[in-house]
């Protein structure tokens, strides 16, 4: 049953839509990118972080650890008691060396970095973390590029499961999460972004994001819960 819902806050010399209108049942949560070597502090970036920039790393650890973690628990919980649709994401390097990556792309630039953050599919920083691990029968869709509109059937597969609310979570906010966001609502999807269980390296980075969004910004993971719970019954 269609039924409207809060959407967006009013903000000061921008058009916003107070209400909209969705089907709840049509939802699937999104989980974007939470793989080891984006999550975890000892593998991955998470080194280079700590020696390069401690502070960065400080914040975004922390927030991954305390919040991110945490409330993507919470989502899936939800997700699945409410027999919802689960999907994930990974992204990395799908053939060896990048070959299909574009060679102007700034991610072919750092395969031969040191300290790259492109992971192949084999490596263990291309897992996703054990603590919000997929389910043997929820989808996993690898991708190299930053919206997996882009570099996976994504689009086709929520038409055929009669999905239109994406309920979007995972890093980096400003990076994956924001381009899945975005392209969700060029594609005509209600994209929904869950602030507390999303992260960048910078608190800025992530606050510029959430404050320039043009769809539903949901302010916690209590409030995609409270929201969706009685609609679903």
């Amino acid at each position: 049953m269609r039924t409207r819902i809060s959407w967006e806050h009013p903000r000061e010399g921008r058009f916003t839509i107070p209400e909209w209108e969705i089907d709840p049942v049509r939802t699937a949560l999104l989980v974007v990118d939470m793989q080891r070597g984006y999550v975890e502090p000892s593998c991955g970036v998470g080194p280079n972080l700590k020696a390069t920039f401690p502070d960065i790393c400080q914040y975004y650890y922390s927030r991954v650890e305390s919040s991110v973690l945490p409330n993507i628990r919470m989502l899936l919980e939800f997700a699945r008691m409410a027999k919802l649709e689960v999907i994930y994401t990974r992204m990395g390097l799908q053939l060896p060396r990048g070959r299909d990556l574009s060679p102007w792309s700034w991610r072919s630039a750092q395969i031969d970095r040191p300290n790259t953050n492109l992971y192949e599919t084999s490596s263990p920083e291309y897992e996703i973390v054990s603590e919000v691990s997929p389910l043997s029968h929820e989808l996993v869709l690898d991708k190299n590029t930053a919206t997996p509109f882009a570099s996976t059937p994504l689009d086709q597969l929520l038409r055929n499961m009669d999905v239109e609310n994406l309920v979007i979570t995972g890093v980096l906010t400003n990076v994956a999460v924001e381009s899945t966001a975005r392209s969700a609502g060029d594609r005509g999807y209600n994209p929904i972004v869950v602030e507390d269980a999303c992260a960048a390296y910078r608190s800025q980075e992530h606050e510029d994001t959430i404050a320039t969004a043009s769809w539903w910004v949901a302010k916690s993971t209590e409030d995609v819960i409270q929201t969706f719970t009685p609609l679903l019954r």
